[in-house]
Order: C-alpha cells, then structure tokens, then sequence
C-alpha cells in the first residue's frame, strides 16, 4: 500500500474528485466491458471513495498511477486554453488551476517513488 506523505488541500482533493470522475464518465460512456477497462474503472472509484473520504494512507500502485493520468490529461487541457489571446484574468486563473494540478501529481508520484 502507498501512502501522501503530505494530505491534500481542499482544492487539490475537489480537482482530483473532478478528473477521477470525468475518467470514469468517459471509461462509462465506452460501454465496453473488456475486462482492463473493468479493472481501471474499479481502481479509479476506489481511489475517488478514498479521496472523498480523505484516506491518504492505503493507496495501490494503479489507483495512483490512473489519478497522474488523470491528473496529466487535465494539464494538457489547461495548457491547450492558453493562446496569445488569452485574457490576463484567464490566464491567471488558469495559471493557479495548473499549479494545483503539478502540487497534485508531486504528492502523489511522491507517494509511488517512496514505495520503490
């Protein structure tokens, strides 16, 4: 089991709680029932009833590997909205969102190396 060496923040638990669940709309959307997507799907609502209930201390390998992933794809999104154009107001918002995310991922891939 993998445990945070430090809990997260309000902000990085509700930005967590939002990728955890649009992966597992999007893995529900697929209807597939291969027996991978099945797995990942599991993986992922039990790292988000973990989050949900601030249980930091008993993670799996894959719950924190698929919670990067998630984590990762948020930041390609993010990154995608900045352009030229972007306002400044958008793009500080948009600017502390990816802080949070890169916090976020530092915590958890602390917790897989820790492990090693």
């Amino acid at each position: 089991m993998l445990q945070l060496k430090t809990p997260l923040s309000p902000v990085e638990s509700e930005l967590l709680l939002q990728c955890l669940l649009d992966m597992e709309n999007d893995l529900k959307s697929k209807r597939t029932t291969s027996n991978q997507d099945l797995q990942k799907r599991t993986a992922l609502v039990s790292a988000r009833q973990k989050v949900e209930s601030h249980i930091y201390d008993c993670f799996y390998r894959e719950e924190i590997t698929n919670m990067v992933f998630a984590l990762d794809s948020l930041s390609r999104k993010y990154n995608e909205q900045l352009t030229e154009q972007t306002s400044s107001e958008a793009a500080a918002s948009v600017g502390s969102s990816l802080r949070t995310v890169a916090t976020t991922r530092a915590k958890l891939k602390q917790a897989s190396a820790a492990s090693k």
